[in-house]
């Protein structure tokens, strides 16, 4: 058998790391763009008797709490809709 040359892998210019990517000129007049607006908890769960917005500070929480919501009324109308097409067919 042969020996075979390891190579070991060499590291990068430091040119190539200290390339930049160019900004477009005009992107320094752009304004950030809020993510999401604030979220109401206290409107989307009217029947809690605590304030969630004081439960729920973080904005990224709020935001996956609306989510959760928003996916369980879906959750509801698709179960709404197998039952009636289940009743329907065995109507038939």
């Amino acid at each position: 058998m042969t020996e075979q040359e390891s190579t070991t892998p060499q590291p990068a210019p430091e040119e190539a790391l200290k390339a930049e990517i160019p900004v477009p000129e005009d992107s320094e007049t752009v304004e950030p763009v809020k993510a999401e607006e604030e979220v109401d908890l206290n409107h989307l769960f009217p029947n809690e008797e605590t304030d969630l917005n004081e439960l729920f500070p973080e904005p990224e929480m709020r935001s996956l709490l609306k989510k959760v919501q928003r996916n369980t009324k879906d959750l509801g109308k698709m179960k709404d809709r197998f039952s009636d097409t289940f009743s329907e067919s065995e109507s038939d």
